[in-house]
């Protein structure tokens, strides 16, 4: 997603953003497959209209992330800048609608049961926190849309902060111990290798790390680890049910 004027406006730039838009759609879709996309294919059961909000939002996103990086590796700026205008909606709108599935699931399981608090806590400091970590990242992106070197990189990170939900529903389905014997930390682990190959395929693409990529970076693959600390103290078990309770 970048926004500079091109030298060139024959040939076609490098597919890298496409691919990446591409992957990231397909890492969602392989975990979301049977519970979303292809729910009428395996009987999965109706799905509430939040739900249904959720995931078309969070689809448009990737449809737009992959549109815009078309549009730039047509040298179509003109167009990119408009779809922008989108992006700047959907962003905060997928954030919010993120952190309200969270928040509703996780208030279903305690006053089903207030023991399963213990439990959700860092499911939930994880979803709430990387939520407002992806709306950050997309605002910074914005920001910088000007620069786009930076841009479009702060764009990237934004999207495979979005990775989470679907990469734990898709090891779910993966019959092999040691994916699952890691728990949380695991799966942390398992989120974090798109963004790290992303950022290491342009390191050395470009012999040297972009600082969009190392302060998004550092921002992006930090924030799930910190937000597991956060999870385990005793203020964010107090405002989780606090919060849940109303």
């Amino acid at each position: 997603m970048n926004t500079c004027v091109p030298n060139n406006r024959t040939k076609p730039r490098s597919s890298f953003y496409t691919w990446v838009s591409i992957g990231t759609f397909l890492i969602v879709f392989a975990g979301f497959a049977r519970t979303y996309y292809l729910k009428i294919l395996f009987g999965a059961p109706a799905l509430p209209l939040l739900l249904h909000l959720h995931g078309l939002i969070f689809t448009l996103w990737f449809a737009l992330f992959f549109i815009q990086a078309r549009l730039i590796a047509r040298h179509r700026v003109d167009l990119h800048r408009r779809l922008g205008v989108l992006g700047a909606v959907l962003g905060p709108l997928a954030a919010c609608v993120a952190i309200a599935v969270a928040f509703h699931a996780a208030r279903r399981s305690y006053l089903a049961d207030p023991a399963s608090l213990t439990a959700l806590r860092s499911p939930l400091a994880l979803d709430f926190g990387s939520s407002l970590t992806f709306a950050l990242l997309v605002a910074a992106a914005l920001y910088f849309r000007r620069r786009g070197d930076i841009h479009k990189r702060l764009m990237v990170l934004a999207s495979c902060g979005l990775l989470l939900p679907g990469v734990g529903r898709l090891l779910e389905r993966i019959p092999v111990h040691f994916l699952h014997a890691g728990g949380l930390w695991g799966l942390i682990g398992f989120t974090e290798i798109t963004p790290v190959v992303c950022i290491l395929y342009d390191t050395v693409k470009h012999r040297r790390l972009h600082p969009g990529f190392a302060w998004g970076g550092l921002a992006l693959l930090s924030s799930l680890p910190v937000l597991m600390v956060i999870s385990r103290t005793n203020a964010w078990f107090t405002f989780a049910k606090w919060l849940v309770s109303r």
